[in-house]
């Protein structure tokens, strides 16, 4: 059975960083094969690794200390690519772009408000119901640390860092070893994971020469691996999902639905808009949807209907129907009513 855990996964060259972690540490190391240079750790791998390592190296730094080692290896193709930007805003834009490539645990978003640039992402669900959460943490650090590590590699002696830092994961129990590596304040237990850089971090230099014919050429295959590792639920697909759940929680607003999806409501918005559509379209599309299926089903009342489909009064619902299929829903279900011998024939 395919699960998050299985399909997504983190670059081959994390198990480089592992090895380097282990012989710094005198830790016996954990990788058991050697892994090709466009293959990826599993998730369920890369957590298995992270909790052996925990076991030997018990310090709420673990993460950052594994990331701090990096080199553009470990991180594979879209260092290199990384090495042929001018700016750290193209450095980021590459690090989102081919996130499934080098670490592909959660989908993560940047909202941008002109002041400030914001990574915003939810835990997986296992994370939220109690699982690997000691291990989810780990991998945000690991992650947050090697991006952080690397774009400093490329923009010294100009510093790169973040402003805020936001996890929903539970508080390790010293939070200094985050915020003097970090040089920000980090909280623990929020609603949602958020990164936020000020603005400026988006222009700092990088001092390197760029070769345009190679970017071209890792770009092709960074590409390449893109169709290799495709996401595992289209966009409009996860839309449909979480709006359809949070009628059945009875909220229909922006705020919660982006919220559960690991967005702001803007941001929302915007990609709504991308596909042509907006969350209030959406949103009676969908319930229009519903709402036939349920008239199908004669055992629910109208009111009853009303209700699962989130409306405060039937009134609500009625008008809105009406709207959608110029007759009340009453009128829809005796008209499309089945024949009494049809459905004694089909009994």
């Amino acid at each position: 059975m395919h699960t998050l855990l299985n399909t997504r996964g983190v670059s081959s060259g994390l198990a480089n960083l592992v090895q380097k972690f282990c012989h710094l540490h005198a830790i016996p190391s954990p990788i058991s094969r050697t892994y090709d240079v466009d293959e990826r750790l599993p998730l369920i791998e890369w957590y298995r690794i992270l909790n052996y390592l925990s076991q030997y190296y018990q310090k709420d730094d673990l993460g950052i200390e594994i990331g701090k080692l990096c080199e553009p290896s470990d991180i594979g193709i879209v260092a290199y690519l990384s090495m042929n930007c001018e700016t750290s805003g193209e450095v980021i834009a590459l690090f989102q772009r081919y996130q499934r490539i080098w670490y592909h645990i959660s989908q993560v978003n940047i909202d941008d408000n002109g002041t400030e640039f914001t990574f915003i992402w939810k835990s997986p669900t296992f994370v939220q119901a109690g699982q690997f959460v000691k291990e989810a943490r780990f991998a945000n650090d690991v992650a947050f640390s090697m991006m952080m590590t690397f774009i400093n590699s490329l923009v010294y002696p100009q510093v790169f860092h973040a402003k805020r830092m936001e996890f929903s994961s539970p508080a390790p129990s010293l939070i200094s070893y985050h915020e003097r590596f970090f040089n920000c304040p980090v909280i623990f237990e929020c609603a949602l994971n958020k990164v936020s850089y000020a603005h400026n971090m988006l222009n700092l230099h990088i001092h390197t020469d760029s070769d345009q014919v190679l970017k071209r050429i890792l770009e092709k295959n960074a590409n390449y691996l893109l169709r290799k590792y495709p996401n595992e639920i289209s966009f409009n697909e996860l839309i449909y999902r979480n709006i359809v759940a949070a009628i059945q929680k009875n909220r229909t607003d922006i705020q919660y639905v982006a919220n559960q999806m690991g967005l702001s409501p803007r941001l929302l918005q915007y990609r709504l808009k991308l596909n042509g559509t907006t969350f209030s379209d959406k949103l009676n599309k969908i319930r229009k949807t519903l709402a036939i299926q349920y008239l199908e089903d004669e055992s629910l009342s109208i009111n009853e209907i009303s209700a699962l489909l989130a409306y405060r009064e039937q009134t609500s619902f009625n008008r809105a129907f009406k709207a959608w299929t110029g007759m009340s829903p009453l009128q829809w279900r005796h008209e499309h009513q089945m024949p009494q011998e049809e459905l004694a024939f089909q009994i």
